[in-house]
């Protein structure tokens, strides 16, 4: 196994404060900008925390109008993405226990009108702990969390893998990611294996990469995906932009397999012509069921109701913007001020609804659909003194060819006085 790093030396200043919490504390982020929030995450959490018991350390990041001017609207997203950059995860579902090593989440507490982000760290665990305060030396039982979801999925039991496929990775675009990074998994193992073989040195990323899951297990999990990626071909379960994929490709494989073909019935290699001649029937039975297949629709975001909700504010206050020329009431300017915060929660919200090892293109197009349709509904609803959307700024273009599940949140209505702060935020907490 690769030698594991020792702990960070004692540290002075908020990070060695943060490595001596013995219990779940509270700090304060107060003018905390993007150098010093990297500096915090890097220092306090690169390692595993001394301690044997899970707890929650919890970072003020924002707040109401009485201290709101100590933090940068961005704050939140900047911490969030420095804790990100060390390889913690942002999940909602994070608790005070020791499967939550790793993570954190947002919080907008509106009983304090403070804004938190919850960091829950690695620890070394108790016989660790115990360890390292008797002087000993031992290394961790467990190996650590992994970190990514292409981590988790490489290195999770075979029962929980077909889950976590099913689960989390719904569409073609996505399995096929998956099978094209567990293929380049094998061939890096092969690589070792015959590196070691010829009695040369690996190196500690290469010894790190051989001490985890082995090349079988890994091919078994390939031959998974293969099947799941075949069946869903078969069924025409796939989208317009798949569909023209997969159909390029089976063009591709079927002249390969032709070429084959005629060389070995040249070469007199009966058998091999046999198991072409199959390969090649499967092959054009595929290709035949994605032709005349109709192309389905990306699966709606996460969070499509909370982002097209958000998004209807925003149209709200272009709206006014556009109506009032600066010439705005308090309770309007109140109103105005909440857009970097409606902003920020919708870029939260969208980032949370991405799923695993989804392509950048495929999210945006998810993205633009929610948007446009929250747009689209703003645009029908009657014109209003103060609170409709029609006329308002969209996102994007109105025609897609992408259709979205029913039931999505129509864009909220303003109200006459200004919306609470909090609303912004209320999807996070």
């Amino acid at each position: 196994r690769a030698a594991r790093r020792p702990a960070p030396a004692a540290m002075s200043g908020l990070a060695g404060k943060v490595r001596r919490a013995a219990e779940s504390e509270e700090f304060d982020l107060a003018n905390y900008d993007q150098a010093r929030c990297d500096e915090l995450a890097k220092g306090a959490f690169s390692e595993p925390l001394p301690i044997g018991e899970m707890v929650r350390l919890s970072f003020v990041v924002g707040g109401g109008k009485l201290v709101r001017q100590k933090y940068t609207d961005d704050l939140p997203k900047v911490f969030m993405g420095s804790l990100a950059n060390i390889g913690y995860v942002n999940d909602d579902s994070a608790a005070v226990e020791a499967g939550s090593g790793g993570k954190f989440k947002y919080q907008h507490d509106t009983g304090k009108n403070l804004k938190f982000v919850h960091v829950f760290p690695h620890i070394a665990g108790a016989s660790q702990a115990t360890a390292a305060q008797d002087g000993g030396d031992a290394e961790d039982e467990e190996e650590e969390q992994p970190r990514t979801p292409e981590e988790i999925l490489v290195q999770c039991d075979a029962d929980d893998f077909k889950e976590l496929v099913e689960d989390q990775l719904p569409t073609y675009g996505q399995k096929k990611r998956l099978l094209d990074l567990l293929k380049a998994r094998v061939a890096s193992l092969e690589a070792i294996e015959a590196k070691m073989a010829r009695l040369e040195q690996l190196s500690a990323e290469e010894q790190a990469l051989f001490d985890g899951v082995g090349v079988e297990e890994v091919k078994e999990k390939a031959k998974v995906v293969s099947a799941e990626l075949q069946g869903m071909a078969e069924r025409g379960q796939l989208t317009a932009a798949e569909k023209a994929a997969v159909q390029e490709q089976l063009e591709a494989r079927l002249a390969a397999a032709e070429a084959e073909l005629q060389k070995a019935e040249a070469e007199g290699k009966a058998k091999r012509a046999q198991q072409l001649t199959q390969q090649l029937e499967a092959i054009r039975k595929t290709r035949a069921a994605v032709k005349d297949c109709t192309p389905v629709a990306l699966p709606t975001l996460r969070h499509s109701a909370e982002i097209a909700k958000l998004h209807g504010k925003l149209l709200d206050i272009a709206r006014l913007e556009k109506d009032k020329k600066g010439n705005y009431t308090v309770a309007e300017l109140t109103r105005l001020g909440e857009k970097p915060e409606i902003e920020e929660a919708i870029e939260i919200l969208s980032q949370r609804s991405r799923g695993w090892l989804e392509a950048d293109d495929v999210f945006q197009e998810r993205l633009q659909a929610c948007l446009r349709k929250a747009s689209s509904g703003a645009a029908k609803k009657p014109g209003a003194s103060s609170g409709g959307y029609a006329g308002g700024k969209t996102t994007a273009g109105a025609s897609s060819g992408w259709s979205t599940a029913s039931g999505g949140a129509r864009a909220a209505k303003g109200k006459a006085s200004a919306p609470s702060t909090r609303n912004a935020f209320s999807a996070l907490s």
